[in-house]
């Protein structure tokens, strides 16, 4: 059997054609940029998604013959809470507002009163991030868009619609908009009431890896693709980064670091205790659930800094890590506060921004450079500590942009003070997504059996942690929390 994985991430698509050993047999990448414009909005145009999905099909459709191959299946995973609003004839009303987009602050300020009665139902407290706020905002301040609302989509539901004529959507997103009820798996009437959000606007709601369409006669006329190929909904791009990363398994955690830093694990239930700094959601595996923390800015606070310090047309990274490298061992007392987006988990704060501390005179580019990654990576151990609340971690696999340099996955070691382990090939969330097809598809018996034979987990690099440079690195940590607590206490 043959896949299409489509792999709707913030800076770019991926589209893969998979045997079901994993095998790559085709890889199609289409770039496109989320537009900052100011104030915390984080716009992009609907169509760059749509352009990008028919680019990345007919490149598949038009070289199938060149394969000897069938295509049996198209399955997506996506980006989870970006909203747009569509009319009647399924058009985009404006630019997607994007998960990174903080504009709905003042939403979630007003809404904070009632966040134990949120989390309880849907598994976290009211953020910025998650679609339902931004929904809420759209009725409160764009009621010429709002009245012509037919249905307030996020991408993967935009895009499935394309494809299938279908508005449906799996838990995993459902669970990524503070409107779906955690333990039911149904939009929750309280928590619309609370978002003033019309259920009739929303997706139907489907488990991960179900079947939720096939691809339309007019789809088919102008992507190439065979009418009637069934369309799998895999579940949310981190969702399926953990299934593709062996976090399935309660005691390992997945560390995504991309645009945002996403770490999860998974649990057999909904924690019954769940302090107010974990998000709950529903996993890519059915039945299961994840517990999910994140850093809002990773490999975007890195290109900041490159674009703004280095020469961004002729960026040498060899060089860059060379200078990393050279440098790991000495102990810089310069420090970053990694706030550029705001602070999501564990502590959530729209108004947090970067800080930069003990810079001096002798304060060189390389040294800055060093301590917004140590900045990074110590908010995620923050947001590690908060994991081992709900699951005993003792190892976790790292991929995303900040994983391709030895030092750099050192010094995460280091920093987390456990073993991590990197696959050879960084494609987790579309193997995650592949083995979510596959398992629900008969293929597979088992997620440990999928994992097997696409990932190949023997051929993982390990970082173990050096105990002398994991002291020194607490004693950093201790102290840029309390450098938080000082400025934003």
């Amino acid at each position: 059997m043959n896949i299409l994985v489509i792999d709707v991430g913030t800076s770019s698509m991926r589209g893969i054609l998979y045997r079901q050993n994993g095998e790559k047999i085709f890889v199609k990448q289409v770039r496109y940029q989320p537009v900052h414009t100011g104030m915390g909005w984080v716009e992009q145009p609907a169509r760059d998604f749509e352009d990008a999905l028919l680019l990345i099909v007919r490149a598949f459709s038009s070289r199938l013959e060149n394969f000897q191959t069938e295509m049996d299946a198209v399955t997506l995973t996506a980006q989870r809470s970006s909203v747009i609003p569509v009319d009647v004839r399924g058009k985009p009303l404006m630019p997607a507002m994007m998960w990174q987009d903080t504009r709905n602050h003042e939403v979630c300020e007003e809404l904070e009163v009632y966040n134990e009665t949120i989390s309880s139902i849907s598994g976290a407290k009211v953020n910025t991030v998650f679609s339902g706020s931004k929904m809420t905002w759209l009725r409160q301040k764009k009621p010429e868009v709002y009245n012509k609302v037919h249905k307030l989509v996020n991408i993967p539901e935009y895009l499935l619609h394309m494809m299938t004529g279908e508005y449906v959507t799996d838990y995993t997103y459902g669970s990524r908009s503070n409107l779906m009820n955690l333990q039911t798996c149904v939009w929750d009437q309280e928590l619309l009431d609370l978002f003033q959000v019309k259920e009739e606007h929303l997706c139907r709601l489907i488990p991960p890896g179900t079947v939720c369409g096939r691809i339309t006669k007019a789809f088919s006329k102008k992507s190439g693709l065979k009418e009637g190929l069934p369309v799998i909904s895999a579940g949310g791009d981190q969702q399926c980064a953990a299934v593709g990363q062996g976090a399935f398994r309660e005691g390992v955690a997945s560390i995504v670091t991309g645009t945002g830093a996403f770490l999860v694990t998974t649990v057999d239930a909904v924690p019954e205790y769940r302090s107010g700094d974990i998000i709950c959601n529903c996993s890519a595996v059915k039945g299961k659930y994840i517990v999910e923390t994140n850093v809002l800015a990773c490999c975007s606070a890195f290109d900041w800094f490159c674009r703004n310090f280095y020469d961004w047309e002729k960026v040498d990274y060899e060089m860059i890590n060379r200078e990393l490298e050279a440098m790991y061992s000495e102990d810089e007392n310069c420090i970053v506060l990694p706030y550029f987006q705001g602070r999501s988990t564990p502590e959530w704060n729209a108004n947090a921004t970067a800080v930069f501390a003990n810079i001096t005179l002798g304060t060189k580019r390389k040294d800055i450079l060093k301590a917004i990654l140590e900045g990074i990576f110590m908010e995620i151990n923050n947001n590690i500590q908060t994991l081992r609340q709900y699951a005993d971690i003792h190892c976790a696999y790292i991929s995303g942009g900040l994983t391709n340099s030895r030092v750099l996955n050192h010094m995460q070691a280091d920093i987390y003070g456990m073993p991590l382990y990197h696959m050879e090939d960084s494609e987790s969330t579309a193997a995650g997504a592949l083995m979510v097809a596959l398992k629900n598809l008969g293929i597979y018996q088992s997620y440990d059996e999928a994992f097997s034979m696409i990932r190949n987990p023997e051929t993982a690099a390990k970082y173990e942690p050096k105990a002398e440079r994991q002291k020194r690195y607490v004693d950093k940590q201790l102290y840029m929390n309390q450098l938080y607590d000082k400025i934003y206490k």
